[in-house]
């Protein structure tokens, strides 16, 4: 079998544009667009379904949570966490007081102060710990 071999007199410029994988990526792109374009607007929009009030039975049975509008405050020292003004030695006491804590409160914001000895991935599983007990939403802060 005999090759052709091509001079370089013989070579010539494509001036053309290929548009064949141009148009493979706008089909690709559209077909991706096509199916998450309901995912899209499902989660864009917002129901809001009307709720009659609780009936008597359910007022009696339900505890109200109380109407508390600052976060909670966790500190975290070297001898243990401080949750309000009481002091829990291991994480293991510090959630159980979280839990029914947050448990009665409407607000459910959680403040966590470390002190400046305390290593970071100390305070990393406190703060896994704290959103895992129901905690809203967990803010670091710094303590002056």
């Amino acid at each position: 079998m005999a090759r052709r071999f091509v001079k370089p007199e013989d070579w010539k410029e494509i001036s053309e544009v290929n548009v064949v994988p141009l148009a493979d990526v706008s089909l690709v792109l559209l077909i991706i667009l096509l199916l998450l374009s309901p995912m899209l607007n499902q989660s864009v929009l917002k129901v809001q379904v009307a709720s009659g009030g609780p009936g008597p039975e359910a007022s009696k049975t339900e505890s109200k949570p109380k109407p508390e509008t600052s976060p909670l405050l966790i500190s975290i020292q070297p001898d243990g966490f401080y949750l309000g003004d009481k002091l829990y030695s291991n994480p293991s006491q510090l959630a159980y007081a979280l839990i029914v804590e947050l448990k009665g409160r409407n607000d459910k914001r959680v403040l966590v102060a470390p002190a400046g000895q305390i290593l970071h991935g100390e305070v990393v599983r406190i703060l896994d710990l704290v959103k895992q007990c129901g905690a809203g939403s967990v803010t670091l802060v710094k303590r002056g």
